[in-house]
């Protein structure tokens, strides 16, 4: 199927669409959404809404954009990468750091401010160069300061910039014997907008890593905005931003329950968000019959690994999405699980482990506490 700019179209496996802008490539089109930002999105991951058709009758999407007056050309800037078009692309052209996410069908991921670690070789991740990107995933100017802890002293300047909306920057490409210094920091981000928008409070996130886990390739999870496997932190969601106003129509915490309800709305769940009891913690229930239906089918080794497949993805996800709190429930059993969780926890330098309370679980269940 052909597109044109002026299109209407909707993303084929989630909610959503918008208005085609310009043509990118033969498999990627500009995607104009809610408040005129535009986004790559692959061909494939589009459906066509007809002219006149009953969806475009429906189609209630008020997008404000000026379409090009001809089509635009595929950008030859930064091949491989996709490109975007219009009034959000870098004033700085000879900025080659900066290149745009890509928008694409399932890419389930918050609104927010992202690090993330990716190994130059994605088939052989824990050997080789290391790309260290900043991904602004929201609809703000990112204004940011990257600092780096030197030698416990204290913390220095590495860089400072802006990121334009849905896109990344890359920090540093670095060798693997450097990523110790290059593992605990912290990011400060101010979020810029010219039109009128809600103001945001400034981000100030702490990540601290254990080397480690850059040589482990199950610390290296997909991130589909920017096409690559990486060590992920999510160090701070859109959600979570405090918005600052002086409406009267605000509560006495500073944050306009209206306008949290639709940022929320646009930030899909997370894994670990299917298990949260309260703000920032979880319960995750280990046992096989609560994770798999077809459990009987399943050999004691499998079950076992599926387990601990399972327990890691929560850990991680709790990590990127700043939990401070996931209850393990292990069960008696024979230990094993226990054992393999306890082992993984030691992993991490900013997890600790501690004993779930006896009396709601007995000796079946342990926590890990996670701190910044």
């Amino acid at each position: 199927m052909e597109f044109k700019p002026g299109d209407k179209v909707r993303y084929l496996n989630e909610k959503g669409g918008g208005i085609i802008t310009g043509i990118i490539s033969s498999t990627m089109v500009n995607v104009a959404i809610e408040e005129g930002f535009e986004v790559p999105v692959l061909i494939k991951d589009l459906i066509l809404i007809e002219p006149q058709g009953a969806a475009d009758r429906f189609f209630d999407r008020h997008v404000n954009v000026n379409l090009p007056k001809s089509e635009a050309t595929p950008n030859q800037h930064n091949p491989g990468e996709p490109a975007q078009a219009g009034s959000n692309q870098p004033e700085d052209d000879n900025d080659d750091r900066i290149s745009y996410l890509f928008r694409q069908s399932g890419a389930r991921t918050v609104e927010g401010i992202y690090l993330a670690y990716a190994p130059h070789d994605q088939k052989w991740l824990i050997s080789g160069n290391i790309d260290i990107y900043l991904v602004n995933n929201t609809r703000y100017d990112a204004v940011f300061s990257f600092s780096l802890m030197e030698d416990e002293k204290g913390y220095a300047g590495v860089d400072y910039d802006v990121i334009p909306p849905f896109s990344k920057m890359l920090i540093e490409t670095i060798r693997r014997e450097d990523i110790e210094g290059w593992s605990d920091g912290v990011v400060q981000v101010i979020f810029h907008k010219d039109e009128i928008s809600p103001l945001l409070s400034p981000l100030h996130a702490a990540f601290k890593i254990k080397p480690v886990r850059f040589y482990k390739e199950t610390s290296y999870q997909d991130f589909p905005l920017i096409g690559l496997k990486a060590v992920l932190i999510n160090l701070g969601d859109l959600a979570g931003q405090v918005i600052v106003s002086s409406s009267e129509s605000i509560d006495k915490s500073g944050v306009d329950p209206a306008a949290q309800q639709k940022i929320a709305a646009i930030s899909p769940a997370a894994m670990i968000d299917l298990h949260k009891v309260a703000p920032r913690e979880a319960e995750v229930d280990l046992h096989i019959s609560t994770l798999r239906v077809d459990y009987s089918e399943m050999q004691s080794n499998e079950i076992l690994n599926y387990q601990i497949d399972y327990f890691k993805r929560s850990l991680e996800s709790a990590i990127a999405h700043n939990y401070t709190k996931v209850t393990f429930i292990h069960g008696i059993g024979n230990g094993v699980l226990k054992a393999a969780i306890s082992a993984h926890i030691a992993e991490y330098e900013n997890v600790m482990l501690q004993n779930a309370p006896f009396a709601k679980y007995g000796y079946g269940a342990i926590e890990a506490v996670i701190t910044s």
